[in-house]
């Protein structure tokens, strides 16, 4: 039977009980009491942290602050004010500092520093995340993710849990984890040596092992999966419902800010962890964009007062939402988009979000991996990384479903490469401009 939670317990059991309200809270309200955490930590910036002492558009304010009027902060501006952006009198009772370096897909890691008690939120919200696709929490879940060093190599590691946030509240279940770097056939035979219930990984990742399991149709076990990390395109949940018959649930996080929306536990849109963050989706005009309309991701941590990230302009695009139907009334994003280097840029100075057809790709190459890079206004290049040189009229039908889908008539170029690189930090981008 039942017995009273432990003293460890205790405080997390009562933090998702306190998630659970907040989720369900009216919006006005929701709205209230989120404004009184930006107040909050906003007074706190202002009294300890130089940078937002020092900025010269903050102290024309003279302390009248105008929110839409408060200065964004770049990814630029934070690498170069790292030190000044750290509290010099971060609360005591918020515990240990930790820091984190962001995966740097540009080649510019960001180095930011938290705190014990954001952490503490960090693992709430992964737990919410377990309640929303509802998993078996006693069931098995494999992770492959990229480890610097060599680290996780095959066999990978075993543990007898998912990790802290779990483990924390008496849950015991086996975990295994395998480092990315592994060839994709490796990972896709490591997963059917353990049969999991659950799979974290990568959306580009997921993608592959999709194609393999299709092929191979010897992974049978998988319940749900969760992909973090990368965007997810629309056409990967189609593919690995085709491969493996489960859905799903896609997080929207960063080192920098922890999670900023979870996948709906009914729908593909997400819901913002307002309790967390604060999210604005702007236009190029910072003007708040309405639900259907792309914007720039502007983020404001509220839990992190060692170094708080006031309108932190995190380098991704999104699509804000309308209200949800499935009882959660926090917003919603109805679609993370990418980062501005993964935009199109066309002669006239237009840009848009490549809408080439990854599945007719595969279709023409099944055993490829392919990134488009854009060289110019004027020329893409297709870098295929397969057993087989591409036919001239597999190159010829890969320029035409590319101008075709992006609407435009780029010169397109097909190069056969050895390996399709990835980030420093193991993500994957299918489509990079190099203007």
């Amino acid at each position: 039977m039942i017995s009273l939670p432990s003293a460890e317990e205790a405080l997390p059991l009562a933090l998702q009980f306190k998630l659970l309200q907040s989720e369900k809270t009216p919006t006005a309200l929701q709205t209230s009491l989120q404004s009184k955490s930006i107040q909050s930590i906003l007074a706190h910036a202002l009294s300890s942290v130089p940078y937002y002492q020092q900025h010269p558009q903050i102290r024309s304010m003279n302390g009248n602050i105008e929110w839409n009027k408060f200065p964004i902060l770049t990814r630029k501006e934070l690498q170069a004010n790292e030190e000044l952006l750290i509290s010099k009198n971060p609360p005591k009772n918020h515990g240990k500092h930790f820091d984190f370096r962001s995966s740097g897909s540009t080649g510019r890691p960001v180095h930011t520093w938290t705190t014990e008690y954001a952490q503490f939120f960090w693992r709430a919200f992964t737990m919410r995340d377990h309640l929303w696709a509802k998993r078996d929490l006693t069931a098995s879940l494999a992770a492959i993710k990229f480890l610097a060093d060599g680290k996780a190599l095959y066999p990978g590691q075993t543990s007898n849990n998912w990790g802290l946030s779990t483990a924390i509240l008496g849950y015991s279940a086996p975990a295994m984890l395998l480092n990315s770097s592994e060839p994709v056939e490796r990972q896709y035979q490591w997963l059917v040596e353990h049969q999991p219930k659950y799979l974290v990984t990568y959306p580009s990742t997921l993608q592959e092992l999709a194609k393999i399991q299709i092929r191979e149709q010897k992974l049978n076990s998988l319940h749900n999966i969760s992909t973090l990390g990368e965007t997810l395109p629309p056409f990967v949940r189609t593919l690995v419902m085709e491969a493996f018959n489960c859905k799903i649930h896609d997080i929207y996080s960063s080192q920098e800010i922890g999670y900023i929306a979870l996948q709906c536990p009914l729908y593909d849109h997400y819901h913002i962890q307002l309790e967390n963050c604060m999210v604005e989706i702007l236009d190029d005009n910072n003007q708040p964009c309405t639900p259907g309309q792309v914007g720039r991701v502007i983020v404001t941590s509220l839990q992190n007062y060692l170094m708080p990230l006031i309108r932190y302009e995190i380098g991704d695009y999104a699509i804000p939402g309308k209200k949800c139907d499935c009882g959660i009334n926090l917003p919603v994003l109805e679609r993370i988009i990418g980062r501005s280097r993964n935009l199109v840029s066309y002669p006239n100075g237009d840009k848009s979000w490549p809408a080439y057809n990854p599945m007719a790709l595969m279709n023409l190459f099944p055993l490829a991996r392919f990134q488009i890079e854009q060289l110019s206004v004027e020329e893409l290049r297709l870098n295929i990384e397969a057993p087989d040189t591409p036919t001239s009229e597999q190159c010829l039908q890969a320029e035409e479903i590319i101008q075709k889908a992006i609407g435009y008539p780029f010169k397109v170029t097909v190069h056969l490469v050895n390996n399709v690189p990835r980030a420093p930090s193991g993500k994957f981008e299918e489509f990079v401009s190099r203007i």
